[in-house]
């Protein structure tokens, strides 16, 4: 028996459309069980164990037979390298939630891809792994930093993906703002124009450069200018009721500032460490017609790991 824990992530950092992320300290667990662990132990194929909160919870399912996703990416990482499926069992615990912009799709195909490749003793790396994620993902923003921690900027040339993780300061605290209601990536892409101006595109690419810069240097006052955003945000915003005003008023109660995460419809809102950032948000979006929790992260600097 070993275990595979997984981080939340959160994708494009406001300006960085597609190409960054971070991981967060908000996980799923998967506890896996092998031919031998269940012969005096016997186990449903699936066992979910969900930890979520339940006022966000409405309306989720997680599939409990062979179309849980983590289930399927192990059948493609055993099609793909040519060997047989081996005979297992998952306890899957999870606290990361579905469909709200934290990665929950990218989790389980990082975790299927890790426990994959320690079932059929395959030995592919991580970066290996990481490829292969993307090729199933599609968007490596979210599966990056899930395998990696802290945060991570990449491209693919559309053979390979090349990236590079960024530690984060501690001097950071982040805080999740999540509805009860969900975002599918679908919806969330679908109200994006197919074409931007040469000034939209200077735009972000001037605030992808100061996010980067702001991170490395420490530099974080910069981060309410670098967190700015015209390519996916204002297009979002009318499928999230709140937000523009959870992201204005973050700044007011002392926050750097705060951005869309993924494609919702979470608000990720980053302050300086030891802010009263969390009540003030509190109070305001009680004052809202749905409910938002509000939960404080900090960055996960290790990724996804395999715990014997």
């Amino acid at each position: 028996m070993f275990t595979v824990r997984v981080p939340a992530t959160s994708a494009n950092i406001g300006p960085c459309f597609d190409t960054a992320g971070l991981a967060l300290t908000l996980y799923n667990q998967i506890e896996v069980f092998t031919k031998k662990d269940l012969e005096n132990n016997p186990r449903p194929l699936i066992d979910l164990n969900c930890q979520i909160d339940e006022r966000i919870r409405a309306g989720q399912e997680i599939p409990d037979d062979e179309r849980n996703l983590i289930w399927e990416t192990i059948n493609l990482f055993c099609e793909k390298m040519g060997v047989p499926v081996p005979f297992f069992a998952i306890r899957q615990t999870d606290t990361i939630p579905l469909t709200r912009g934290l990665g929950s799709s990218a989790a389980c195909v990082v975790a299927g891809l890790m426990i994959a490749n320690e079932l059929t003793k395959s030995g592919i790396s991580k970066d290996d792994l990481i490829n292969m994620s993307v090729e199933i993902e599609g968007h490596p923003d979210n599966v990056a930093p899930a395998f990696l921690g802290g945060m991570v900027v990449g491209a693919t040339d559309g053979k390979r993906f090349e990236h590079v993780r960024i530690d984060v300061s501690d001097e950071l605290e982040f805080f999740a703002v999540i509805p009860d209601f969900p975002l599918s990536t679908a919806d969330a892409r679908a109200v994006l124009p197919r074409a931007y101006t040469k000034e939209q595109a200077v735009f972000n690419c001037s605030r992808v450069a100061l996010l980067v810069s702001a991170m490395m240097s420490g530099n974080f006052g910069a981060l309410s200018v670098a967190m700015q955003d015209e390519i996916h945000q204002p297009y979002r915003k009318i499928l999230i009721p709140g937000m523009e005003t959870i992201i204005h008023k973050s700044v007011e109660y002392g926050a750097y500032g705060a951005y869309l995460s993924g494609a919702g419809p979470t608000i990720m809102v980053v302050a300086p460490k030891g802010s009263n950032v969390k009540e003030k948000l509190e109070e305001l979006v009680s004052t809202f017609d749905h409910f938002w929790l509000v939960i404080p992260l900090g960055v996960d600097k290790h990724g996804a790991e395999i715990i014997r």
